[in-house]
């Protein structure tokens, strides 16, 4: 069963219009697939151009999601037939990254604000959509995380952009790890500006509707004023940030020294050990990216990264441990991948070097793909 993104208009005292996107697709936790990802792209660049609309909100459908990632097992039916079919599998990758990638580059740079309001889960390609929106309010279930490693990926939908702009050692347990964080350390970390509860939504909607937008000469500050008086302080602490000191120490060093770290935190902690479980569990090559990822692009402008990442992303599906990753977590569900390699030690700089070589156009895949000759 496809998702889909269900719009409506709040309609404002002045005739102006704020236009609502939310994400439904309530069997799979609000998970992004193409129709859903196409529908919000072509009403986002609809209401850019829209002289009516003065702002967007994005949220998702439900109590249990914002959105808890991509439609990864498309992906995985498509990668099945790369040694039969290889441009066929081939064109749906890219033709699906391209277009999610697309829309998360037009939230970051849009011309409006956008109010995204995240709970429940917001994970891998919810966060993509998530860290562009301007103006960005978590509920107190927020639980917020970067999954990718578990299936063979690295934090993508722009994270090489996003994660670079806090601590490096915290950036790193976030991707090695995939660790749960929630609403406290999302504040704390600068990814969430307001924690809001999510039944204040509809009354901060009333609110807007009421002010006369066209005599506002500064919109955005105007929407930051109404989300600052509806704001409240956590009261649970950070659950990373509750264990920054031990994350500073075993975050040192290269690849090799963190993972061996991570894995002897003498804890009881569920946390940290659920963190410890995941990095032993995932694959040594998304390890590797990740830590290359987040500290040798910190200097990339935001087009720059997604470049960058669709070039990986496609690597990891037609060459990594992508197919293999989901097969085993979330197909067959055996829990056992056969990863490229034992551990992180088999991953030669030659494999990285290839893996981050360019793949195509440097305007690709932000720029027409017809334009482009794609070269893996």
């Amino acid at each position: 069963m496809t998702g889909m993104v269900n719009f409506s208009h709040q309609h404002c005292r002045d005739g102006s219009v704020i236009g609502i996107a939310e994400l439904c697709n309530p069997s799979s936790l609000n998970a992004l697939d193409y129709q859903m990802i196409e529908q919000l792209y072509h009403q986002l660049l609809q209401w850019q151009d829209d002289e009516n609309i003065v702002a967007g909100m994005l949220h998702g459908h439900g109590e249990k999601a914002f959105c808890a990632g991509g439609d990864v097992q498309a992906m995985y039916r498509a990668l099945e037939t790369k040694e039969q079919d290889f441009e066929h599998a081939f064109d749906v990758t890219a033709d699906f990254f391209t277009l999610e990638y697309r829309c998360d580059f037009l939230i970051h740079t849009y011309r409006k604000p956008i109010i995204a309001w995240g709970h429940g889960y917001l994970m891998g390609g919810g966060v993509g959509l998530f860290m562009g929106a301007s103006h960005r309010v978590v509920d107190s279930n927020t639980r917020f995380a970067m999954p990718e490693v578990k299936i063979g990926l690295y934090p993508d939908v722009g994270g090489t952009y996003f994660l670079s702009q806090i601590p490096q050692h915290l950036a790193l347990f976030i991707a090695l790890t995939a660790c749960q964080i929630n609403a406290s350390d999302m504040q704390a970390l600068g990814l969430s500006e307001w924690i809001i509860d999510a039944t204040d939504k509809h009354s901060v909607l009333d609110q807007l509707s009421q002010i006369e937008w066209k005599q506002q000469h500064d919109v955005e500050m105007t929407i930051s004023s109404v989300l600052s008086h509806r704001h409240h302080s956590e009261d649970i602490p950070g659950w990373l940030m509750s264990h920054s000191s031990v994350i500073e120490q075993v975050c040192q060093g290269d690849l090799e020294q963190i993972v061996s770290a991570i894995g002897q935190i003498d804890t009881e902690d569920k946390w940290l050990r659920s963190a410890q479980k995941t990095t032993a569990y995932a694959s040594p090559l998304s390890l590797h990216l990740c830590y290359q990822q987040l500290t040798q692009y910190h200097d990339l402008t935001l087009k720059e990264c997604f470049e960058l990442e669709f070039g990986l992303t496609l690597r990891c599906g037609l060459e990594g441990d992508f197919r293999e990753g989901v097969r085993a977590l979330l197909v067959d569900k055996t829990n056992q991948p056969k990863w490229l390699h034992a551990n992180v030690s088999e991953v030669t700089p030659q494999e990285l070097a290839r893996f981050f070589s360019p793949i195509n156009s440097p305007q690709y895949p932000l720029t027409n793909r017809n334009d482009v000759s794609v070269i893996l």
